[in-house]
């Protein structure tokens, strides 16, 4: 062995002494931050303080002597505190139990997309129950304009479908609203191909409905490539429309409920691409976003213009343990490269925790908007 080989292996030994000193170092500060966490929640305090934080990250820059620049010094002490951090949620961090928020509008009006025997109106009568007082609206833009002129207190509006994503023209028109989210309802929405009473599956040539029905059934169309698709407002409208018109050529797309309300022939039952299909309505409200019941949180936040950004919103959440469920984008209207983002968190069971990462989201961003507090009802799984 020559001289350098053994010089080297001499000072991998001493690493190593370090290295051991290191962990041994590492795991008593955990002990004591393990300590710190058991106080800070009895006494109902969030378990990440980004003051103290700093304050430490500070000291030890000023203390650096190198030949660690500041930059590795604050890399390697906030993972350091991060994973302290982790140690105390999963010791401490109380799991969340929300009460339901209650839906009570008291007979108000509601509206809704389209016409009777729509999927909206299905999840209005879900959510509100049967005397609830149903105001129609014919296309997203009226029905987001609905409460301008005390037409309606509430609004039914569908935010996303299992097969065919986001409606982002909702997410655009709540965005921009100021309206405030009270409650959410996931629906099955089974889709019925129906005619008039001549009409038969070899006999049609058009199949109209809304774009997102039509999109979920595109299994359907491709086995019937002679089928022409027509866009249309609303399914309730299409079924209605299709059967008042006597032409065995005619059909349309939507709900059981549409093919009774109308009388028309349901010509083939669930013609979706999959039975699992479920559609969210959000319930809207032009009142506070500050509720103290349910189980769900929804921000828009839209990010600095630069590297990172995203990382940076993220951040809080994460190191708290606050649960991301749904992360959206859309693109700010006359500024290209600019997004806003949709946010919906579980909310968690310190209110400490969740003001604290609201507070340093919103350093990192140049604005947040707090889209309201909620309860879910999932008619999915058959528990209402």
């Amino acid at each position: 062995m020559n001289n350098t080989t053994e010089k080297v292996r001499t000072r991998r030994d001493e690493i190593n002494a370090i290295d051991s000193e290191i962990l041994d170092l590492l795991n008593r500060r955990a002990e004591i931050a393990l300590w710190v966490g058991a106080m800070k929640s009895s006494s109902e305090a969030s378990l990440c303080d980004e003051t103290r934080e700093r304050e430490v990250l500070e000291r030890l820059c000023s203390e650096n002597s190198g030949p660690l620049d500041e930059q590795g010094v604050r890399n390697i002490f906030q993972r350091v505190i991060d994973e302290s951090l982790y140690l105390q949620q999963k010791a401490y961090q109380k799991k969340a139990k929300h009460a339901a928020a209650p839906v009570d509008i008291g007979g108000k009006h509601v509206a809704v997309l389209g016409e009777p025997g729509t999927f909206s109106e299905e999840a209005a009568l879900s959510l509100l129950g049967a005397d609830c007082s149903i105001v129609w609206r014919h296309n997203f833009d009226d029905l987001f304009h609905a409460m301008d002129h005390g037409q309606a207190a509430y609004i039914l509006a569908p935010l996303e479908n299992s097969l065919v994503g986001p409606i982002n023209r909702c997410y655009d028109l709540l965005f921009s609203s100021g309206l405030k989210i009270v409650a959410e309802i996931f629906m099955p929405v089974p889709q019925f191909l129906i005619g008039g009473p001549t009409a038969s599956i070899d006999s049609i040539r058009t199949v109209e409905s809304h774009p997102a029905a039509l999109g979920q059934c595109e299994m359907f169309f491709t086995e019937n490539p002679h089928l022409v698709r027509l866009e249309a407002d609303d399914t309730a409208g299409s079924v209605r429309r299709a059967i008042e018109s006597s032409d065995p050529t005619r059909a349309a797309i939507g709900s059981r409920r549409a093919a009774e309300i109308y009388g028309g022939k349901i010509l083939r039952e669930n013609i979706e691409d999959h039975q699992a299909n479920w559609t969210r309505f959000v319930l809207l409200s032009n009142g506070p976003a500050e509720a103290d019941h349910g189980e769900k949180l929804s921000l828009v936040v839209r990010l600095k213009h630069k590297p990172g950004s995203l990382h940076s919103a993220l951040r809080p959440f994460v190191r708290r343990g606050i649960n991301l469920l749904k992360l959206e984008s859309r693109p700010v209207k006359g500024e290209p490269s600019q997004f806003s983002f949709y946010f919906e968190l579980e909310v968690p069971a310190t209110e400490s925790e969740f003001t604290a990462a609201l507070a340093e989201l919103k350093r990192h961003s140049e604005e947040v908007q707090h889209l309201g507090r909620y309860s879910t009802v999932d008619m999915t799984k058959g528990d209402e």
